[in-house]
């Protein structure tokens, strides 16, 4: 099975994580949460008049940037959340990642972990300076507040790292991280489980039933590449039995969502398999899609 990243040199590893990781991205953080907001809050008033001159057509960002700023000021995290929105964003004021930075670290700091984790990218890919102890500390805060997002971050970083040839040793601890975020029901854990035990990344094991496990799972919940990748181990017997059907009906579906491999393996079995066998994997897809579909 080849390797999903290809590494070209150590520089921009982390980078190239971060832009795997939004694939999925993410999906690890909101760019501005809900909070909780009482009614007799002191900084109520304030937010409405914010909030409102940001719906305005155009909207009124130095407004709403001083509105957010007195409602900060009083106290509202979500205020403080905004702010750096809009210095990340340069929405009314000059465009500040370092400024936006600040006001995210006093909303993580507040115990919202989901900013801890967009601190650990920022510092980690440069945007508010590249710093990757910071990061990693910032990952860890949310970690340690059982933010589970945050143990498929940093373990998606080291696993980065590893194919650059960088802390191959983390790797272990990539996959404690990641089976803890599984168990707890983050299931985008089993890609990058399924990576570590199919290509043996930084001298991970190969264990092929285990990355069938995981390859599997991250099939199940819609992950094409993962599709692809189990239609293969069908046709090879790659850690589960060799089964044509299961392979046709893996790679229609990675193909439907424009899959290289998908594509590659539908196309040839769609040349080998008899009329009824066809029908059968056309069946069996439209049913799983339906399915997934009542389920959104």
């Amino acid at each position: 099975m080849n390797a999903i990243f290809k590494h070209r040199g150590k520089s921009g590893t982390r980078l190239r994580a971060i832009r795997s990781v939004g694939v999925m991205a993410l999906v690890l953080l909101l760019a501005i949460p809900s909070f909780a907001r009482a009614e007799a809050s002191p900084w109520a008033e304030a937010e409405v008049r914010a909030l409102q001159a940001m719906e305005a057509q155009p909207p009124e960002w130095r407004q709403a940037h001083a509105a957010f700023a007195e409602a900060a000021g009083l106290g509202s995290m979500r205020a403080k959340s905004y702010l750096g929105w809009l210095h990340e964003h340069g929405h009314g004021v000059e465009r500040d990642p370092h400024e936006a930075a600040r006001w995210y670290a006093e909303v993580a700091g507040s115990g919202v972990p989901e900013f801890a984790v967009k601190l650990g990218w920022m510092y980690l890919g440069g945007a508010a300076g590249s710093d990757p102890v910071r990061a990693e500390q910032w990952f860890r805060l949310a970690i340690d507040a059982g933010h589970l997002p945050a143990n498929v971050a940093l373990a998606s970083v080291f696993i980065a790292d590893a194919v650059g040839g960088l802390a191959v040793e983390r790797v272990n601890e990539a996959c404690e991280l990641l089976e803890r975020a599984l168990d707890g029901g983050e299931r985008i854990a089993a890609f990058f489980l399924a990576r570590l035990h199919v290509e043996g990344i930084g001298g991970h094991p190969v264990r092929p039933v285990q990355g069938a496990h995981y390859t599997r799972i991250a099939a199940e919940d819609g992950h094409a590449q993962m599709q692809g990748w189990l239609a293969l181990m069908h046709l090879k017997g790659d850690g589960v039995p060799v089964d044509r059907s299961k392979a046709a009906f893996w790679a229609a579906l990675a193909a439907g969502s424009d899959d290289p491999l998908g594509r590659t393996l539908h196309e040839a079995l769609a040349r080998e398999l008899t009329a009824d066998e066809r029908k059968a994997v056309m069946e069996r897809t439209l049913l799983w899609a339906l399915d997934r579909s009542g389920r959104s």
